[in-house]
């Protein structure tokens, strides 16, 4: 597979913050939770990173991703994943507390947090299946 070129902005402060991060304010630790692991996606990006134990660069992770969703991704697939990952999925991830990113352009890093470690055997035994339960002890 060739590599992928995809130039990135960060998303800017002053941007308007769309629905799904309206809550961030008035909702619970468990609502933030539920949502953040809710989505078959970020379940993927979760399973990865449990899986590696280290921080994964952006590009290595949207293919991993990519992956497990189609049987033989193509080039096209891998640039929509990395850029859901990182305008939509990542940030929510992150708004939750469960992994961090840094970085820029081509050597943006991702791991899970120490907060997300009380998640991992609830995460290992959903991955695949709708999240509804969750264990923060």
């Amino acid at each position: 597979m060739e590599a992928i070129v995809v130039h990135m902005m960060k998303p800017s402060q002053d941007a308007t913050p769309d629905r799904a991060f309206e809550y961030l304010s008035g909702g619970s630790l468990e609502t933030l939770v539920a949502d953040a692991v809710g989505h078959p996606r970020r379940r993927a990006v979760l399973a990865h990173l449990t899986e590696q134990q280290r921080p994964v660069l952006l590009e290595d992770l949207a293919a991993a991703v990519a992956r497990r969703e189609y049987d033989s991704p193509s080039d096209e697939d891998v640039k929509e994943v990395l850029t859901t990952l990182y305008h939509q999925h990542l940030p929510k991830l992150a708004a939750a507390d469960i992994v961090e990113y840094d970085g820029e352009g081509d050597w943006i890093s991702v791991e899970l947090t120490e907060e997300a470690t009380p998640l991992k055997a609830s995460l290992e035994a959903s991955l695949g299946e709708n999240v509804t339960e969750y264990y923060t002890t």
